[in-house]
C-alpha cells in the first residue's frame, strides 16, 4: 500500500514515558492500598483511558465525579514525575516529523490521554510547534477506549485519507489492536519499554530512523 498519512500514538510512542506513568500509577495505587504486577499493568493500564483503567483496577462502577477526581490525582503525580525527568521526544522522532512536514505528508496524534496531559505537553514539549492541535484526537470522554478503533477512526477522518493508506505507530497491546480494528493499512510498533511483540507480523523499531521511508 502507498502511505498517504501518518497517525502517532503519543505515550510510549513519541514520548517514552511508560516508566513514568507506571511510577505515577504505583504512587496513586499506594494511596489507595492497591498494588499491581508488571503484567497487570500491561493488561489493565497501558494504552487505555483513565476511566477504563480506574474501573478495571477498582472492579466496580465509578461515577463521573469519582473518575474525574481520581484522574486529576493521578495526573498531578505524573506531571510532577515528568518535570523531574528530561521530557524529550523519542529517538529520531523529530527528524521523522520534519521529513513528513517537508514532504507535505499529513500526520496527527491519536492518544488515550486526556486534555490535562495534552495541555501539559503543549507547555513542556512544544506540541503546537510540531502538530496541528485541531487535528489531534485525545480522550474527551466521547470515544470508547482502545482496543476499540474509535480514536483512530476519528484521526483518520481528520486526515481525510482512507484507512488502507494510513500508517499507525503504536506501542501498547490495546493500541495495536485498536489500529488493526481501525483497518490501518500499515502498523509499526515502537518498542520503547523492552516488550515482546512476537505475535504480530509488523515492523518493530526502537528509533524512528529505522522507518523504511528513510531508506527509499
Amino acid at each position: 500500500m502507498k502511505t498517504q498519512g501518518i497517525i502517532f500514538d503519543f505515550n510510549g510512542t513519541l514520548f517514552w514515558d511508560t516508566p513514568l506513568h507506571d511510577r505515577a500509577w504505583d504512587l496513586f495505587l499506594e494511596n489507595h492500598q492497591i498494588s499491581l504486577t508488571m503484567e497487570q499493568k500491561a493488561s489493565k493500564i497501558h494504552g487505555k483511558t483513565n476511566a477504563d483503567i480506574l474501573r478495571g483496577i477498582f472492579e466496580k462502577e465509578l461515577n463521573d465525579s469519582e473518575i474525574e477526581t481520581m484522574t486529576m490525582e493521578k495526573e498531578k503525580i505524573y506531571h510532577g514525575i515528568c518535570l523531574q525527568n528530561k521530557m524529550d521526544y523519542a529517538p529520531g522522532a523529530l527528524e521523522y516529523i520534519k521529513y513528513l512536514k517537508s514532504n507535505k505528508i499529513p500526520y496527527t496524534i491519536a492518544t488515550s490521554s486526556g486534555w490535562e496531559n495534552i495541555d501539559f505537553y503543549i507547555q513542556h514539549m512544544e506540541l503546537s510547534k510540531w502538530f496541528d492541535l485541531d487535528k489531534i484526537v485525545y480522550n474527551n470522554g466521547s470515544f470508547r477506549g482502545k482496543p476499540h478503533p474509535d480514536i483512530f477512526l476519528k484521526a483518520i477522518d481528520n486526515l481525510r485519507i482512507k484507512a488502507e493508506n494510513i500508517l499507525i505507530f503504536e506501542d501498547s497491546i490495546a493500541g495495536i489492536q485498536s489500529a488493526e480494528n481501525a483497518g490501518a493499512g500499515q502498523i509499526i510498533i515502537v518498542n520503547s519499554n523492552h516488550q515482546k511483540y512476537d505475535k504480530w507480523p509488523y515492523q518493530v523499531i526502537t528509533n524512528f530512523n529505522q522507518v523504511d521511508i528513510f531508506n527509499r
